[in-house]
């Protein structure tokens, strides 16, 4: 979104970032976690390599990564906040953003379907791998994050960014730490699913929104020192690993517990790499480090990063579905990461870019098409 001063390059580039980040998360959990802690994948790829009691470095890092596309999540609710808490929305450009961008994913991702069954019949690549090819109905059921957004900005548009310009400081903390409270707190978080599934996710979200909002209009965090969120971002990383330790040594020792107790000579071992939820705790403070050292640096503004940031909506729509899934599990991911950590880092990065480019080209088409449809008008409407 743009502010009235034009958009702004730091924020632009945490955008992208935070794109690549939720790519990455992706590939990571639809991918490489299931091939991984997957017993019908370990053994038709004949890949276990991580299928002992043992405690590997190399899901360690995975472990690290798990938060990452979460994060991106965040820091996307944040932006906006940023940008709209203190101005009128308009949910009709909002609204046929979203929709416009979603059937054009949709199409496009229907096209790709019919094109992979094509390659297919000429190389034999079905015979090899299985593809989860999109219908058209697959408009209505794409990433859940494009609703998530679109209620997080309809509730600032009904009444939430009324309701905040009429706090004053004191009042406006009081109410983030409320909603932030009721969110993490176990049994309240637990009562907002109860009474709706992904209530408490809305909740984060709309913590979120409106601390952009608090952070645009007073900056509390400006007599903080740089370092301080860098040192948070670290140990924020380092409890995690600490929790993904602890998770692994527990059934470890539940693992051999069961074998001495029923007196077996061998026993399945299947890893698992713990996974976080949107309001987790330690998702929250990253996004909200991440997003506040991006905020302190100072770059003029690039053009091109601006135009690009501008088209990771349609990279998500475009990376995040059955289809794209199943293109990466083309790949043997445990295998390089267990002989090759290194080649394993550069392959995942590659694909994180490579998808990254796809959905930049996609975003590239849909504009030139739009552009087209709206030079176009008097072919299909009477003056």
């Amino acid at each position: 979104m743009e502010n009235k001063s034009g958009r702004q390059s730091n924020i632009e580039l945490l955008r992208i970032i935070a794109m690549l980040m939720i790519i990455c998360y992706h590939i990571i959990i639809h991918c490489v976690n299931i091939q991984i802690s997957n017993a019908a994948s370990i053994e038709r790829l004949q890949n276990g390599w991580f299928s002992t009691p043992d405690f590997y470095s190399q899901l360690l890092m995975l472990a690290l990564m798990m938060p990452l596309g979460l994060v991106g999540n965040a820091i996307f609710i944040m932006i906006s906040g940023y940008f709209l808490a203190d101005r009128e929305i308009d949910m009709l450009k909002v609204s046929k953003k979203l929709i416009s961008q979603l059937f054009f994913a949709a199409v496009t991702l229907v096209l790709a379907s019919s094109f992979f069954i094509w390659y297919s019949c000429k190389s034999q690549f079905l015979s090899e791998n299985m593809i989860s090819y999109i219908k058209i109905q697959y408009f209505n059921k794409m990433s859940w994050f494009v609703g998530y957004y679109f209620i997080i900005i309809l509730i600032a548009f009904m009444f939430l960014n009324k309701y905040l310009a009429k706090l004053t400081q004191k009042p406006y903390v009081g109410f983030l730490l409320a909603i932030f409270a009721v969110t993490e707190l176990g049994w309240s978080g637990k009562l907002l699913d109860d009474l709706s599934s992904g209530l408490r996710t809305v909740f984060i979200g709309v913590f979120l929104y409106a601390l952009a909002g608090y952070i645009k209009k007073y900056d509390p965090f400006k007599k903080v020192r740089g370092y301080v969120f860098l040192l948070l971002l670290v140990l924020a990383n380092v409890i995690i690993g600490l929790s993904y330790y602890n998770n692994v040594i527990g059934k470890i020792d539940t693992y051999y517990d069961t074998m001495a107790t029923q007196n077996l000579t061998e026993l399945e071992f299947i890893q698992s790499i713990p996974r976080y939820e949107n309001f987790s705790v330690m998702v929250v403070i990253i996004g909200i480090c991440l997003f506040e050292l991006a905020r302190r640096i100072t770059i003029p503004s690039i053009g091109l990063i601006n135009r690009i940031a501008q088209a990771t909506f349609m990279i998500y729509l475009i990376h995040d579905n059955g289809l794209a899934y199943s293109i990466w599990q083309t790949q043997d991911w445990p295998t390089l990461l267990y002989n090759d950590t290194t080649g394993f880092l550069v392959k995942l990065l590659t694909w994180t870019l490579g998808v990254f480019v796809v959905g930049l080209v996609a975003y590239i088409v849909y504009t030139i098409l739009k552009k087209l449809i709206v030079k176009s008008k008097w072919l299909f409407i009477k003056k």
